[in-house]
């Protein structure tokens, strides 16, 4: 398995600011002349739009970073709003260096033709476009682990053929203590398959449930990923905040030939280059 982590990518833009706003966490990267070359992120402030705006300002002013140009998505539509009025407010950015991915708006390197576009999630719609940019006339089974596991599902003829979604590890994790009045919260991010079996007490049982259940439900839905696509030659490609964990988890790091936590933030990037001339991004 590769680690796809590093900071190339296949566009040249220069001093742009990408942006991922998540229902748990948002993320941030500055990006010179096609490099990323710095990442981080801040806990989400969805419920609040109010406290986002001072969120927001705070953690790009502890960066000290400059950018000329802003590339966005959110999934969360309350605080997208107060998103664009901070940035345009303290760094005076002009409506034509911002670039939000409404579909409607934008140029897309994919067929979107076989899944309504009102209904698919600007986080997934992003990670198929830049999976496809990065690795052209292939096969591609993108999953992204983190509040939900999603699976999107990208032909090599550069067809979007959608998905599942799932709970996410610690979302599943937390159903039964939520649900439940005696069993606790069981973490098994720090653990490895090997160390996961089938339980003698209470603990071991939920984390057998946790760690041998989800395994089989990733492995279950790439089996149909595979064969939705009819494929024999693909790439399969892990991404999110949970990636990691949830491959060394569920001992599945074989089954992905890529992992890249920053597909989503590359993917913004590439697709201001890509739309750069159409809309006039100079």
């Amino acid at each position: 398995m590769d680690n796809g982590s590093n900071s190339d990518y296949h566009a040249a833009t220069m001093n742009l600011l990408a942006v991922d706003i998540g229902n748990t966490d948002i993320k941030f990267g500055i990006f010179r002349d096609g490099q990323l070359t710095e990442q981080w992120r801040a806990t989400g402030t969805r419920t609040h739009p109010e406290k986002f705006s001072a969120m927001l300002r705070d953690s790009l002013a502890r960066t000290g970073l400059h950018f000329g140009a802003l590339a966005y998505t959110s999934v969360v539509p309350d605080i997208e709003t107060v998103f664009r009025k901070t940035i345009q407010y303290c760094y005076n950015l002009p409506d034509h260096r911002i670039f939000a991915v409404t579909p409607a708006r934008i140029q897309l390197p994919l067929d979107f033709s076989h899944y309504p576009l009102g209904q698919l999630g600007m986080d997934r719609l992003v990670n198929a476009c830049s999976a496809r940019l990065l690795y052209p006339d292939t096969d591609l089974i993108i999953v992204d682990f983190g509040t939900a596991t999603t699976f999107d599902l990208v032909s090599a003829k550069g067809v979007y053929w959608g998905g599942a979604i799932a709970p996410g590890l610690n979302t599943f994790a937390a159903c039964l203590p939520e649900k439940t009045a005696k069993l606790p919260w069981v973490d098994i991010t720090g653990k490895r398959a090997e160390e996961i079996g089938m339980g003698q007490n209470t603990i071991a049982c939920l984390e057998a449930g946790l760690g041998i259940g989800y395994r089989g439900m990733v492995k279950e839905l790439l089996k149909e990923s595979i064969e939705t696509l009819d494929t024999t030659e693909f790439l399969a490609l892990a991404t999110g905040g949970l990636a990691e964990v949830v491959l060394r988890v569920c001992g599945l790091e074989h089954r992905f030939q890529q992992t890249d936590p920053a597909l989503t933030l590359k993917g913004l990037a590439l697709l201001y280059d890509y739309n750069r001339l159409t809309l006039s991004l100079s």
